[in-house]
């Protein structure tokens, strides 16, 4: 543990002494004590964006290590403030329904083009967005090779080309437009039975957000297209008809995730515009 504010720190050892803790505690800098010693996983948690702590983590932490990044910089992020997205992330996003989202797969972005700078690869273990933060788990793994196959996945994004035509025809980017959740693909999730229903829920809706690269905003696309939304029950069983494969998001209670969704807006508006 990191505090370089001497008073801080003093209320960190006695709390540490106080609760028999083994941890180490350092009245330093993060930047000090992270190239100090290699590690295995560094989090990074700071009041506001991570900017500052990116080059220092992915210079030192430990081959095919972790780091976990949590952001509450979520205006900047989402291209609200654009100006300072622009600044602090060096990319233009869209400020619509899907903002979490792209939120989200901007910061990771912008991490991503550090570590191939560095000649490093990310792999993306686990996003999440809850409330008023950005949790990211990322895997890096050194190599040129690693690198090349992060740099594909960093683009550009066109809601009017990919979602429908309702959209603004516009290049949203640079941002991450590869696979989000990782670890779902490589472990079967177990949830205690002790985890309440709306994080159970949450969890489980994690699990299906690689379906497809974005999700499309049932709510927003209907509102655009001036119809009263249906359920998103009624959404569901229409894509499952069809034989698509459709799941909830978690980025949106009126998203859809789904795979291979060629006109799927088009599909749906079809169906319950009569």
């Amino acid at each position: 543990m990191v505090e370089r504010n001497r008073k801080a720190f003093e209320i960190l050892r006695r709390n540490l002494e106080n609760n028999s803790s083994t941890s180490e505690a350092y009245n330093d800098t993060f930047e000090s004590i992270v190239s100090k010693f290699k590690f295995d996983f560094i989090d990074i948690d700071p009041y506001g964006d991570v900017v500052p702590y990116v080059d220092v983590s992915l210079n030192y932490v430990k081959n095919r290590g972790y780091i976990g990044f949590t952001a509450t910089d979520l205006s900047v992020l989402t291209g609200s403030l654009k100006e300072n997205t622009a600044r602090r992330y060096g990319s233009v996003v869209a400020n619509n329904s899907m903002r979490h989202e792209m939120g989200i797969r901007n910061l990771i972005g912008f991490i991503a083009r550090h570590a191939v700078s560095m000649e490093r690869g990310i792999r993306v273990m686990l996003s999440a967005y809850h409330g008023h933060f950005y949790r990211v788990i990322l895997q890096i793994v050194k190599g040129s090779g690693e690198a090349k196959k992060t740099v594909e996945k960093i683009g550009y994004f066109n809601p009017s080309k990919e979602i429908s035509e309702l959209y603004e025809p516009m290049d949203y980017g640079p941002i991450w437009i590869g696979p989000i959740e990782e670890a779902f693909t490589v472990c079967t999730l177990s949830i205690p039975e002790t985890v309440s229903d709306e994080y159970r829920m949450h969890l489980n809706e994690l699990i299906y957000e690689d379906t497809g690269i974005f999700f499309d905003d049932i709510g927003e696309i209907f509102s655009m297209a001036k119809m009263n939304l249906p359920s998103i029950r009624k959404v569901l069983d229409f894509g499952n008809e069809k034989g698509l494969e459709i799941h909830r998001t978690h980025f949106s209670h009126t998203g859809v995730k789904i795979k291979n969704k060629k006109e799927f807006a088009t599909d749906i508006l079809n169906e319950f515009r009569s």
